[in-house]
């Protein structure tokens, strides 16, 4: 897939957030925890987030403007697992204003991720991107989305339900359980199906990835 991004300056359109950024930024946040917050929110922790990137504290935000508001915002972080002192970046969000969902902005972003990454490679730091899929609406389109960028490094699962979107989650249950019992009694590969977008998840994994 052809980049986006130039090698020295990043995507067109894509600017680093700024102070000045914060109230609109927390704003579209608000937005992406109506739709997709699975825990109660807390305010003053998105706020000082937002304000751990923009003062340059160790967390980056990306934002795009269109006509004098932003429309789309990245958030990520450098971080190590628990297990080693090896950094990476890693994304907190990637939330497109519903009024702007039929252009580029979701992808600009995640070129603009694969950038930054390139760019800290050019300044000597090796920190690979990372990111996941956290939602139980449009997750096929987003997992495709992101699969046509990046290698396919596992998926994210989850048992009992979170405090916010308990019908999907009971739902989204009760759909496994009828997979597992329409799987009991067949044999080979149709024995050991599971949900659609996994299927969709599994698949994806086991392509070459097109981009190193």
């Amino acid at each position: 897939m052809k980049t986006l991004y130039d090698i020295d300056n990043g995507v067109p359109g894509v600017r680093t957030a700024e102070p000045k950024d914060e109230a609109q930024i927390f704003t579209l946040l608000l937005m992406l925890h109506k739709e997709n917050g699975m825990f109660g929110l807390n305010p003053d922790k998105v706020i000082a987030g937002i304000r751990w990137a923009t003062e340059r504290k160790g967390g980056i935000i990306f934002v795009i403007d269109d006509q004098n508001v932003i429309a789309a915002t990245l958030g990520m972080c450098i971080t190590s697992d628990w297990y080693s002192d090896d950094e990476y970046l890693l994304e907190r969000w990637n939330f497109v204003h519903p009024d702007y969902r039929h252009t580029n902005y979701g992808r600009r972003l995640i070129e603009q991720s694969k950038w930054c990454h390139h760019w800290f490679k050019r300044q000597g730091m090796l920190l690979p991107f990372q990111c996941g899929i956290n939602s139980f609406d449009r997750t096929e389109s987003k997992v495709r989305l992101y699969a046509r960028h990046m290698a396919c490094i596992g998926a994210y699962f989850m048992y009992g339900i979170p405090p916010l979107q308990q019908g999907k989650a009971v739902a989204e249950m009760l759909r496994v359980e009828k997979q597992e019992k329409d799987n009991r009694g067949k044999e080979g590969p149709e024995r050991s199906r599971v949900r659609p977008v996994v299927e969709t998840i599994i698949r994806m994994s086991q392509r070459e990835p097109e981009n190193v």
